[in-house]
């Protein structure tokens, strides 16, 4: 392929919903990320967040298959999460709570919430999200935070 080919080719691929897709609408940027999660790739999309326009939300939800460390690897993530330029965590599912005490004990300057699942979640977004919020969206598939992403972008 010419390099002409090439960038024609990356600048009109689409991504596929759930795997970092991101979605312009008039009043937020959403990046769907909300397939799949695992500790690494938590902290990838969250990387990635940093460098958002505006202000710099993530939506959370649990993590599975994680074995016996599951809350200390929520946990970890959440110490990783309170290093990083993100404006607020709002997070649901019952080992979200571990990753929303360790943003809480690590800096407390970011905005945290909890909710025990989705669809708390899913009714407080309307409160949550500002115009011009660049928000992740990324939980493991479980948690069916694809509800999430419809109620940002219809």
């Amino acid at each position: 392929l010419t390099a002409e080919e090439i960038r024609r080719g990356i600048e009109t691929c689409e991504s596929l919903s759930g795997r970092f897709h991101i979605i312009e609408t008039e009043q937020c940027t959403v990046i769907d990320d909300c397939y799949n999660a695992n500790p690494m790739s938590m902290r990838a999309s969250l990387g990635v967040l940093q460098d958002g326009i505006g202000r710099r939300v993530a939506l959370l939800g649990d993590m599975g298959e994680l074995g016996d460390d599951e809350a200390a690897l929520h946990a970890e993530v959440g110490a990783a999460a309170a290093g990083m330029r993100i404006d607020a965590v709002y997070c649901a599912g019952p080992l979200m709570k571990n990753l929303a005490e360790s943003i809480r004990a690590n800096n407390p300057a970011i905005e945290i919430r909890h909710f025990p699942d989705t669809d708390s979640l899913n009714r407080a977004l309307p409160e949550l999200i500002r115009k011009g919020d660049t928000v992740l969206v990324k939980a493991s598939h479980f948690m069916q935070f694809e509800k999430l992403v419809r109620q940002l972008t219809d």
